[in-house]
């Protein structure tokens, strides 16, 4: 008995460690955006509050606005702590704890994404589903939506919108899930794949720099002549970053890389 409590007790310490080593990590990427307030048009977030405040009420969702400059949210609509029974600033207290590492993780993977794509990234949106203590400190499962509503005027992303709702599915033992959807064809990017990627792929710079000709458009021809090594080469190369990424083909490798901020 002493030795399974010894063992809940290790395995508690550590989901504690990494949670907070993402969240460490969540911090300093936030803090690797380099912002000029000069390029920060607050008027514009007046303008949107009026709107998502008339939105909130129409749709009966809980709508945050959250400032990646300031690292705050600053607008939640009135109806926010009527339907989660808290505020924004108690919100992220109460996610349950099998599923706040999931849920931390997925921002800083989708940060990273945002990054990574900064000419794209108003295509992109992440959802994500997990469980939350309401103010009958009970569990319910939510659907949390975040997308980009302003980027700054150098093209940082600056303001974030949040859309929560109670999920249709109230199953307990349903694991929690966080997707990137691409809004242009509705393709979705498994953000625990990406996750999973960044801890095990090992692309060689060689790798790396044939994969980024892919993604110009060049056939496996060109990179040879451009490289000045064989096609047979080149083809070896593209299998084993096939592999690496466990991707079917090579689009689908480029879209698993550019996300992990590999093809910068």
């Amino acid at each position: 008995m002493f030795y399974i409590i010894l063992q809940h007790k290790c395995r508690y310490r550590y989901c504690m460690l990494k949670l907070e080593n993402i969240k460490k990590e969540y911090l300093e990427l936030l803090n690797s955006l380099t912002y000029d307030e000069s390029n920060l048009d607050y008027s514009l977030l007046e303008r949107h509050k009026t709107i998502l405040s008339q939105l909130a009420r129409v749709t009966n969702s809980g709508i945050t606005v959250f400032d990646l400059y300031r690292k705050t949210h600053v607008f939640a609509s009135d109806n926010f702590v009527e339907l989660f029974g808290h505020c924004t600033d108690g919100f992220d207290i109460r996610v349950h704890p099998d599923d706040e590492q999931m849920q931390v993780g997925s921002a800083v993977e989708a940060l990273r994404f945002l990054i990574s794509t900064k000419a794209d990234m108003g295509k992109y949106k992440l959802m994500s589903e997990y469980r939350i203590q309401n103010q009958s400190n009970r569990y319910v499962r939510v659907i949390e939506q975040f997308s980009l509503l302003e980027a700054d005027r150098a093209g940082n992303p600056w303001l974030a919108l949040c859309v929560i709702d109670l999920s249709p599915d109230q199953s307990s033992l349903k694991t929690a899930k966080s997707v990137i959807k691409k809004l242009t064809d509705n393709t979705f990017i498994s953000v625990q794949k990406l996750y999973s990627l960044r801890q095990r792929t090992g692309l060689s710079l060689r790798e790396i720099e044939i994969l980024k000709l892919i993604k110009e458009g060049k056939i496996s021809k060109e990179i040879s002549s451009q490289l000045f090594i064989s096609v047979h080469t080149v083809n070896t190369h593209r299998q084993r970053i096939l592999e690496k990424l466990d991707a079917d083909n090579s689009l689908e490798a480029v879209k698993y890389a550019s996300a992990l901020g590999l093809l910068e």
